[in-house]
């Protein structure tokens, strides 16, 4: 599963949810050296989305769902935009169990 993470900079998120689904957890798109990882932080803008769709594509992959913290330290409109049908709203309260809930609705609808 490729998971990416915006509005996580100040949160404990990523590495948790990494941890929980055995992936690695990422904080650049220049780290990624595998099938399923949580990129956490990034993409910044749509140039970085891009970016990341470009290596996903050389793998014959893209992004499974991203996972938007509302309020979190940056506010990403269009890169929300950019992968839009993919993204799952998190509430502030219960981070991870938000993010497993969303990550399940995701599998389900696979």
């Amino acid at each position: 599963m490729r998971i990416v993470l915006i509005g996580t900079e100040q949160t404990p998120l990523g590495p948790a949810l990494a941890e929980r689904l055995h992936l690695p957890h990422l904080r650049g798109v220049d780290e990624i050296d595998g099938d399923g990882f949580v990129l956490d932080g990034a993409p910044h803008d749509v140039a970085e989305a891009r970016a990341l769709d470009a290596v996903l594509r050389l793998r014959a992959a893209e992004v499974d769902a991203v996972l938007w913290v509302r309020g979190g330290a940056a506010d990403r409109e269009a890169v929300l935009d950019h992968y839009f049908g993919k993204v799952i709203e998190l509430q502030p309260a219960d981070l991870l169990g938000s993010a497993m809930e969303g990550l399940r609705e995701v599998l389900v609808a696979a």
